[in-house]
This record gives structure tokens, sequence and C-alpha cells, in this order.
């Protein structure tokens, strides 16, 4: 006796109970080849989540993106655009002003996001640039990278303004120290003054290199 052909609806039977799936939750509901399961999955439209190694699946249908274009289920999280190389993509494609590795992982709610960017550097598919004591990655496409750029450059600048700086002469010394000892960190910088009974922060020390706009290199 021949067994009983399933269907693509056998398929998609476990969505109609949950909205989210595994893998083997998918294949068990019908016993169909994985081959077969994905080719109906894509004539469906699905999606796979960006976080837990892209072990969930959903119907591209049954999502109800915010602003961002996110979705989450019980933790489990879904773009619009797909897994998380697509993701991070997309969301520096459509950024104003391009985004910080730090800003994506709040969005996403991820812990690193970090190996995933140096990716898609590597594939030559974002920019990279440092503004403000931070990496910021754009969009590839010349007119737009050179918008977001400028917005975050301006962004940077009123930041700038916005934060004070320490005593004049406090600052004073430290521009000396950053001449007189150009490759030392902030940190050391620091230690130097407070030997002297200057109380400088990092934080304070980076306020000022960000006013005057010096990096470490730029010491002398």
């Amino acid at each position: 006796m021949r067994p009983s052909r399933f269907t693509p609806r056998q398929l998609l039977q476990p969505f109609t109970r949950k909205k989210v799936v595994t893998r083997s939750e998918l294949l068990a509901s019908c016993g169909c080849s994985p081959m077969t399961a994905w080719r109906i999955l894509r004539r469906q439209g699905y999606l796979t989540s960006y976080n837990h190694n892209a072990k969930y699946y959903t119907l591209a249908r049954i999502p109800t993106f915010d602003d961002q274009g996110l979705w989450a289920y019980r933790g489990i999280r879904f773009s619009k655009w797909g897994n998380l190389l697509q993701t991070l993509l997309g969301l520096i494609e459509e950024s104003s002003a391009g985004r910080t590795a730090r800003e994506l992982q709040d969005m996403l709610h991820l812990t690193n996001v970090k190996p995933a960017l140096t990716r898609l550097i590597g594939q030559d598919r974002v920019a990279r640039e440092k503004l403000g004591g931070a990496l910021v990655y754009f969009s590839r496409q010349p007119a737009q990278r050179e918008q977001q750029f400028q917005r975050r450059e301006a962004a940077v600048a009123e930041q700038r303004r916005g934060r004070p700086l320490p005593d004049p002469h406090h600052v004073i010394a430290l521009l000396v120290e950053m001449i007189c000892h150009p490759r030392q960190t902030p940190r050391q910088w620091a230690r130097r003054l407070a030997r002297r009974g200057i109380r400088l922060g990092i934080g304070e020390i980076q306020a000022v290199r960000e006013h005057y706009g010096l990096s470490v290199k730029k010491g002398r």
C-alpha cells in the first residue's frame, strides 16, 4: 500500500498553532525531505530569526514589524530583511546618519554584532569611518554615504559643543602632557597629571580631545 503523500498544508500546519517553529518541528509535521520543505517555504515566503543562530522560522505574513523593521516573539527576533547580515545591512542603509556597533546592538537586543559587521566590511558591503571616538558604519552608495557622514559629523559636533570642558588650567596641563608624551594613552596622561594634583577622568580627557579634534597619533 502506497503511503499517503503529504500536502503543503501539512508543512504549514505548525504555524497555525505557533507563530514561530524550529526546523525539526517543520519536518516532523509532514515527513518530507528538507529540500522539499524549503521549496514550499520559499513559495510561501519565510524568515529565519536573526538571533538564536537562525534556529527559528516564521512565515513572512505573520510578523507585525515595528518602525525599525523588527519583530520579537517570546525573545525570538526577526527583521523584515532576513538574517543577521541582511538585517545589519538594511539598518545601516536606511539610517539617516550611519550606525555604530553599540547602536545596532541596542536596537537588535544583541550583545555583540562586531564579527558580523567585520564580515560586511570584508565583503565590501558597508563603509566604515571613525567619528567622535567611535567607528560608524555607512552605506557603500556614494551619495547616501556622503549624506549619512555629514549628518553624523554634525551630530558629533553638536555633542561636543554641549559637553563641558574641565577647568582651563587643567586643559592646558593636559595639552602639555599630550605634546610632551604623544605616544602615551589617556590613562597614562591622567596618572601623570594626578601626581601633580590635577585629577582628570578618562571621559574629561576624551572631551578635550574631541573638542580640539585630537587623536593619540596627533599628539604633537
